[in-house]
């Protein structure tokens, strides 16, 4: 009897799932459009390692040396530093192959050691600015996929067809034009998708001609700016964007960019007389800003940043905490004004935030040594019995 019971029950769990998966498939029926939107995700098998991607990374049959709860990230140089082996060249190589890479170095050393490598989700950042459906928060297009294309990040913005001049989209790169599309013609004839990179701009001009400029790199609020009239001074064009990203720019090499060439202009300058004219933009770069984490990690070092980073993210640059040495407890952060804070990195890792020439300091535990407590001690007992003996 009891066993009928049990199959009964089995039998209406399953009739419950049915019902629940055939509502689901009702409500959401099988359509291109919703397939399309579904975000891809990277083929791990074929996808190239980049910078701003981050591993983890699992040492079979050696604890000291998994990080599998510190993510590793793919420093600018392409490398990644890792306790024990030290550099490994992590960029265009798949994440199979930077596993044979990390197993051979390891095999050198822990000759039973396995080693696995996991890849998280990158994240790609792409600006879309233009002739484009505004979004209240901006103009910055977050994929959760290894690599994002032109086509993806148009369609993610979604172009004002009434508005856009499609015959020359512009993807920008490192201050400077990539590539011009005619959107038309690219679609006609078939050829291949056009990757980003992270942090690209896309520029979708207007039909409309229009008396704005645009600033864009380590400015506050990079954009598209109107001007009532026929010039700007570059330090005034500046201002409307909100004035530069305190300590990431390098105001000294900014740059007018027009149809017919490059300006350089040092924007620290007292006298500033280069002007900007409709149409034309001015590129504030990114200065080479720096952070010193030392101590009980890893590999204490500076290391370069583009904006202001996490204290978790900082220590993971130096290679982790070194789990013989580190007193995560104490931390001491030096800010660049020369004021100290102590830490707990156990309680605050993921709300500190390191700014560029900020030290972090891991201190290490304290240690006991027996030897000198023995030899103190010893002499103290006899210093006691002399005096005993003699008194």
């Amino acid at each position: 009897m009891f066993l009928h019971l049990r199959f009964l029950s089995f039998l209406l769990i399953i009739l419950v799932q049915l019902c629940s998966i055939q509502s689901v498939l009702a409500e959401n029926p099988t359509d291109e459009n919703i397939v399309t939107n579904i975000p891809q995700v990277p083929i791990t098998s074929t996808y190239k390692l980049q910078v701003g991607d981050s591993i983890v990374v699992t040492v079979e049959g050696f604890p000291e040396y998994t990080k599998d709860r510190i993510p590793i990230p793919v420093q600018p140089d392409g490398y990644i530093s890792y306790p024990l082996i030290g550099l490994v060249k992590a960029t265009g190589s798949t994440v199979s192959e930077l596993e044979a890479q990390m197993q051979k170095v390891f095999s050198e050393k822990l000759p039973t050691a396995r080693v696995f490598v996991t890849l998280m989700q990158p994240r790609r950042n792409i600006l879309v600015f233009g002739a484009v459906d505004q979004r209240p928060r901006g103009n910055m297009h977050i994929f959760e996929t290894g690599q994002v294309y032109l086509m993806h990040a148009l369609g993610a913005a979604g172009i004002n067809y009434e508005l856009a001049d499609l015959t020359n989209i512009k993807v920008w790169r490192d201050g400077k034009v990539f590539k011009t599309v005619n959107f038309q013609d690219f679609i006609e004839s078939g050829k291949e998708d056009i990757p980003l990179k992270d942090y690209d701009i896309v520029i979708v001009p207007s039909i409309y001609e229009q008396r704005r400029i645009r600033v864009v790199g380590a400015v506050t609020s990079p954009g598209l700016y109107p001007i009532t009239t026929d010039q700007i001074p570059a330090d005034q064009a500046l201002k409307l964007a909100g004035g530069s990203r305190t300590d990431f720019a390098d105001l000294s090499k900014a740059e007018i960019i027009t149809r017919s060439g490059n300006t350089t202009v040092d924007l620290t300058s007292d006298t500033i007389k280069a002007m900007l004219t409709p149409g034309d933009i001015l590129y504030v770069p990114l200065a080479e800003a720096k952070i010193s984490v030392v101590g009980a990690v890893d590999k204490p070092g500076q290391f370069v940043i583009s904006k202001p980073t996490l204290l978790r993210d900082a220590v993971a640059m130096a290679g982790g905490l070194n789990e013989e040495k580190a007193n995560p407890k104490k931390c001491v952060l030096t800010r660049a004004n020369g004021t100290q804070e102590k830490l707990n990195y156990d309680l605050v890792q993921s709300e500190v935030y390191l700014n560029p020439n900020d030290q972090l300091r891991i201190l290490e535990r304290t240690r006991i040594d027996w030897r000198v407590l023995s030899f103190a001690a010893s002499l103290t007992n006899l210093v006691v019995s002399v005096w005993l003996r003699y008194r």
